[in-house]
Order: structure tokens, then C-alpha cells, then sequence
């Protein structure tokens, strides 16, 4: 198993008035090589990618801004998911990873607001992202004709690339200083997650509504010292 990526990038920023941009581009390599030993097959990923992104910002009265971009971002498996080698997790479960997994390419676009308060910050944001070669974990039954599995059903875990996934919502975050020695970050998502896909003839599609909240308590202990409460 052999990986070599290569890559170049450049950035270019700068203002006009309230107005502020950056542009960047980044190239890539990648060569990927997977050969197992008594096998006539071998995976290959020999290919170039760009990755573009844009960050636009106005500053807006009272401390107040506006910003939106786009970026473009990849998403590689760990290796642990390209081996192919059939593994037992118990008597009624065994895994085997993909050595022909592609990554995953994710497209983002992003428009938020933000507001400071002296020390304190609300923002908010509206996201529209697709993953494409979406990485789905994939259940098939196993055969097998080993007498002491006869009378078990027994499941094959794999992976693979179905289709694609979107998801559409909002992100806010308010930090808050109490006090001196006390700082609070109240964060919350609401979405639409859709995956569309297909895979040996079975439709992959699906949708949810869906939502997730965090909150983090920083306590000021001395000149050195943190703690910190959270909750999800």
C-alpha cells in the first residue's frame, strides 16, 4: 500500500474600501497503489485535483459584517478502510474494507452575519454542502460453509462509495462574557440532510430533519489556570 500526494497552493487577499476578498487555488497529486500478494489485481487513484476557494467580507456600521464563500475540500478513508482482508468481529459479524474506496469530495457554500458586543459576539450562518463519492458503511448477509456457522445469520460489514448527500440549514453561536472569570459559547445547527444513491440495484435514498446544540462554560481559575463545562 503506497500513497504519495503532492500539492501546491497560493492565496491572494486584500481590501477595497469595506469590501475584503481572498482567493485561493490548490493543486493536487495523488497516486495511490494497492497490490495484494497472490492477486492479479491491483487499485490505482492516479489523478490531479484543484481545489478553489473564495472568502468575501463588507464591514457593515456598529461593529457589524457580512461575509460568504466558497470552498471546495477533500476527504480521504484511513487506511483501515481500504484493507481487504475478511475479520471476525464476533460469531455473527465480519468486516472487510474497500481497496477501491475513492475519497470523498465535499463543495460548500456559506453566508454569514456576525455582530460584536465589545467583548461579546453573535453570529449566524446559512450552508448549503455536497459530498460527493459519498463513504456509506454497507450490511449484506455472509455465506459461508463453515459447519460451525450453519445455523447463525451472520453479517458482512463493508464500505463503498454511494452517491451523493446535501445538506441545507443554519448554524448560530453567541459567546458571552458574564463576567471576568466566567465566558459562556452557546452554539446550535438546524439542517435537511438528503442522500441520493444507489448501489447493486438498491436505492440509497433518504432524509432527515435534524438539530444539535453545545454549550461551553470557560472558568477563569487564577492567571494560568482553565476550567472548562460542556455539554452536548
Amino acid at each position: 500500500y503506497t500513497t504519495n500526494i503532492h500539492s501546491a497552493y497560493s492565496t491572494y487577499s486584500g481590501e477595497y474600501g469595506k469590501l475584503g476578498y481572498q482567493i485561493g487555488l490548490r493543486g493536487e497529486y495523488t497516486y495511490r497503489f494497492i497490490s495484494l500478494a497472490g492477486e492479479n489485481q491491483d487499485f490505482t487513484i492516479d489523478r490531479f485535483d484543484y481545489y478553489p476557494t473564495l472568502h468575501i467580507s463588507y464591514a457593515l456600521p456598529n461593529e457589524q459584517q457580512i461575509m460568504t464563500s466558497y470552498t471546495r475540500r477533500i476527504s480521504r478513508s484511513h487506511g483501515y478502510n481500504l484493507e481487504p482482508f475478511l475479520t471476525w468481529e464476533d460469531a455473527h459479524n465480519v468486516r472487510i474494507g474497500n481497496p477501491s474506496l475513492k475519497p470523498e469530495f465535499i463543495d460548500s457554500y456559506e453566508l454569514s452575519y456576525q455582530k460584536n458586543f465589545g467583548k461579546n459576539t453573535f453570529s449566524i450562518d446559512l450552508y448549503y454542502r455536497i459530498t460527493n463519492n459519498k463513504v456509506e458503511r454497507i450490511r449484506s448477509n455472509y455465506e459461508t460453509t463453515d459447519p460451525q456457522y450453519a445455523d447463525k445469520l451472520i453479517y458482512l460489514n463493508s464500505i463503498d462509495n454511494v452517491g451523493k448527500d446535501y445538506s441545507f440549514g443554519s448554524e448560530f453561536m453567541l459567546g458571552i462574557d458574564f463576567t471576568k472569570w466566567w465566558h459562556i459559547d452557546i452554539m446550535g445547527n438546524l439542517y435537511d440532510y438528503q442522500e441520493k444513491g444507489e448501489l447493486l440495484g438498491e436505492s440509497f435514498d433518504k432524509s432527515s430533519f435534524n438539530w444539535n446544540s453545545r454549550l461551553n462554560n470557560t472558568f477563569k481559575i487564577g492567571k494560568n489556570t482553565r476550567i472548562q463545562l460542556n455539554g452536548m
